[in-house]
C-alpha cells in the first residue's frame, strides 16, 4: 500500500478531470453588456448559462466529494505555517469557484480554455502535496485499536503486517484510556484478565524508557505512545468527539499528519471503524482473518 498523501494526489487527479470534463459541458454565454449616457459597465464579458438537471446534479456530488477530500487533507495538512494555511485556503477557494460556477472574469466562451483553467487551479493543490511528500518518511506504523490490542499485546505477532520490515507500534490515548476501564468493569473475568495483561505488557515497556519517545522492542520495532487526544477541530467535521471509533480516526490521521509520507495500518476487526477508516482513506488490517 501506499502514503495517505499518494492516495490523496491520485483521488485529487480523479477530481480534478472529473471537474475539467464537466466544465467542457456547462453552458457559458456572452454577457449583454451596454454602454451608454457616459456610463461605463466594467462587468465580465461572458457568464454562466443554465445547466441541466444532470449537470447540475453531477457538479452536487461532486462538490460533495471534493468537500470530503478536502477535510482530509486539511487534517493530514495538521497545524500549518502560516504561508502552508494560507495556500491551502487559497488553493480551496480557487476550486471551488470553479465547482460552484462562481467564476467570472476567467470564464471564457471556449469550454477548452475554461477546462484547462481548471487544472491550472488545481496546480495549487500540487504544490502542496508536493511540500507533505517532501518528508521523506517510508516506516510503517502499526496502529491497534483497543480489541486487537488485547487479543494480541506482543508486537511481534504484528510482524506479518510489516514483513522483514523495522515499524512503529503505536497506543493511542483512546485505547489506553478503554484498557483502564475494561479491566475493572469487563462483565467477564477471562477477558478482564487478558486486559490486565496487555496493561502488565505496557507498564513493562515504560520502564524501559519513554513511550513517547519510544521504546526499542526486539531490535526493529519501536513502541510508542501518543499522550495526548486528539484535536478534533482539525479533523474531518463529521467525526463525533464523544464516540471512541471517531477519537481513535482523529489521533489516527494526527499519527499520519506527523509523518504523511509514511505507510500506516489501523488494525481492527470492528466492520464500523473499517468503513470510517476507508472514508479516511486509512489502511485496515484484521489479524483474526
Amino acid at each position: 500500500m501506499t502514503s495517505i498523501v499518494s492516495r490523496l494526489r491520485s483521488d485529487f487527479a480523479r477530481l480534478l478531470e472529473e471537474l475539467a470534463g464537466l466544465v467542457l459541458d456547462l453552458p457559458v454565454e456572452r454577457s449583454n453588456l451596454r454602454s451608454g449616457g457616459g456610463v461605463v459597465v466594467i462587468a465580465p464579458d461572458n457568464h454562466w448559462g443554465t445547466p441541466t438537471p444532470s449537470q447540475q446534479s453531477s457538479l452536487l456530488a461532486l462538490n460533495r466529494h471534493y468537500g470530503e477530500w478536502f477535510e482530509l487533507l486539511r487534517s493530514v495538512v495538521g497545524a500549518a505555517t502560516e504561508d502552508i494555511d494560507r495556500q491551502l485556503k487559497d488553493a480551496d477557494q480557487g476550486l471551488r469557484a470553479w465547482i460552484e460556477r462562481s467564476v467570472t472574469w476567467e470564464l471564457s466562451i471556449s469550454p477548452q480554455e475554461n477546462a484547462e483553467n481548471v487544472r491550472l487551479a488545481g496546480e495549487a493543490f500540487a504544490t502542496i502535496l508536493d511540500v507533505l511528500e517532501s518528508h521523506g518518511d517510508t516506516r510503517l506504523f502499526v496502529i491497534p485499536d483497543t480489541n486487537a490490542l488485547v487479543g494480541q499485546p506482543d508486537p511481534l505477532g504484528y510482524r506479518q503486517l510489516a514483513g522483514d520490515r523495522e515499524f512503529v507500534f503505536v497506543l493511542l490515548p483512546t485505547v489506553l484510556s478503554e484498557l483502564d476501564k475494561l479491566k475493572n468493569l469487563h462483565r467477564n473475568p477471562a477477558f478482564r484478565e487478558k486486559v490486565r495483561k496487555s496493561i502488565r505488557r505496557i507498564k513493562g515497556w515504560r520502564k524501559q524508557g519513554s513511550l513517547r519517545d519510544g521504546v526499542t522492542v526486539d531490535q526493529t520495532i519501536t513502541v510508542m505512545a501518543v499522550t495526548s487526544e486528539p484535536v478534533m477541530a482539525r479533523a474531518p467535521s463529521w467525526l463525533d468527539r464523544r464516540n471512541r471509533d471517531d477519537r481513535i480516526i482523529a489521533s489516527t490521521l494526527e499519527v499520519q499528519a506527523a509523518q504523511p509520507t509514511a505507510r500506516l495500518v489501523l488494525v481492527t476487526g470492528d466492520i464500523n471503524l473499517s468503513n470510517k477508516a476507508d472514508v479516511c482513506r486509512i489502511e485496515t488490517a484484521d489479524l483474526t482473518e
